[in-house]
Parts: structure tokens; sequence; C-alpha cells
């Protein structure tokens, strides 16, 4: 659990202390999750909440809404990679956060998103036998009682051996940002020495998203703008924590720097 620790210590390190280089770096893929979010709820509301009267059930989503929606959130997507590229080149060039050094080019850009479709595609395929065993498991009981001790427990569970495995695959991001392509065996490869420290960073990560996820329920708004933007900063700043994370990694295994530092 020390290197766990150390491990997701040095991912928040980096992102807190200093906030103001921090938002700089990132601040051109921030307006474009940020904006194209505030975008969804102005143009399609209806894709999120439906529309619904006294005497009539909710009524489907406009076909212009849901224009505005796949348009809108693919244009997120893209900013969101474009955070995690920005992220990973500002940390492994030796922390510059000169616009010229971060910017990457359409080749990087492109690689990346190749790479972060592969993974994804492996998250999914991992992630079924993930469900059954939970179905297995406890199916009945989750059903019986959705919000009860054992369906967070087994959803926990579901969560720490899906970020197990996303974090053994994804080291290829950060190497993709830096123009240096690696493969997904490679990237299983390269972090086999520590695959026992990532349970612990797992659990760690899964738990803060459970913690959250729980208090951002009770306190924030469901519906209304202001619900969206809040919402939306919570996903942004969980997506930095574990890219961070993925920094940390990469520098770590494979450009051999210290957890300390």
């Amino acid at each position: 659990m020390n290197t766990a620790l150390a491990i997701l210590t040095h991912a928040l390190r980096m992102l807190i202390h200093a906030p103001s280089t921090t938002i700089r770096v990132l601040m051109p893929a921030l307006v474009l999750v940020i904006g194209c979010s505030l975008a969804i709820a102005l143009l399609a509301p209806d894709m999120i909440i439906p529309k619904q009267t006294i005497n009539a059930p909710a009524e489907p989503p406009t076909l212009q809404a849901a224009l505005f929606f796949l348009m809108f959130g693919a244009v997120g997507l893209i900013g969101y990679a474009l955070m995690a590229i920005l992220w990973h080149r500002h940390v492994l060039l030796n922390g510059s956060d000169r616009i010229e050094d971060l910017r990457p080019d359409r080749a990087i850009f492109l690689g990346y998103i190749w790479r972060a479709i592969l993974v994804g595609l492996a998250q999914m395929v991992a992630a079924i036998p993930i469900a059954i065993l939970i179905g297995i498991l406890g199916g009945s009981m989750m059903y019986a009682n959705p919000t009860g001790p054992m369906a967070t427990l087994l959803g926990l569970v579901a969560s720490v051996i899906f970020v197990w495995v996303a974090m053994r695959l994804s080291v290829v991001l950060p190497a993709a940002a830096l123009g240096e392509p690696m493969r997904l065996g490679e990237s299983w490869t390269t972090t086999k020495p520590i695959s026992a420290a990532l349970w612990g960073v797992a659990l760690l990560l899964s738990g803060l998203n459970i913690c959250v996820y729980m208090i951002s329920d009770t306190l924030l708004p469901v519906t209304g703008g202001f619900a969206i933007l809040a919402h939306t900063i919570i996903y942004v700043v969980e997506g930095l924590v574990f890219i961070s994370v993925l920094t940390t990694l990469y520098g770590h295994l494979v450009e051999g720097r210290s957890l300390g530092q």
C-alpha cells in the first residue's frame, strides 16, 4: 500500500502544487469540455432530462436535440483527449508550459485518439466477465436493493477491477502524447513490476470516486445549468486525477523517475 499511496500522492501533488500553472496549461481543453457541456444544457436539455407533462410520460428528445448532443458530445470528448495530452506533455517534457512545446501535431493527436479507442475497446471486453461475475455473486440482491450496502460493495469491487485493468493498459496514452508509440501488450508488461501496488491505487481511486458521487448526488441539484456545470467540473477533476496517475506511471516505469520527486 505504501507504493500505491506514493503513486497517488505524486499524481495529486503534480496537479495542486502550482494550481495557476495547471489551469493555464489545461485552459484550451477546459474551455472545450465545459463549453460543450453548457451548450448541451442550453441547446439539448431534452437529452438529459426528457420533457414530461402532468398527464403524459416523458416525451422522447427531438432529432435536433439529438444532433446537438452528438455534435457537442464529440467535441467535448476531443477536448477531454486534448486535456490529457496537454497534461502528459507538460509533466513529461520537464514541466514545460510553453504553448509551442505542448501543442500536439496532427500525428500525435490522432495517434492518441486511436490508442484511447483501443484501450476503451479492451476495457469493454474486460468488463464482460466482470459484469457476469458481479451478476452471479449478487445480481438478485442488487436488484432488490440497488442502493444498499451489498450493491455498493459489489460496485466498488467491479470498479477496482475495471480501474486496475485500465491502468495496466493505459500507459500507452502518455507514450502516445510524446510521440513514442507503445502497444497495449507493452503497457501490460511495463506495469507488471508494480501490478500488486496498482490494486491499491485502484481501490483508492474507486473509493474516492464513490465518495465524491455520493456527496455530489446529495448536495447538487439534479437539473439546471448549474447542475450540468458542477457535474462537468467534478468529472474533469476525476479525469485529471486518473490522467495524472498515468503520467506518474509512465515517468516512473519508463523514464525511471522517482515517486518522491
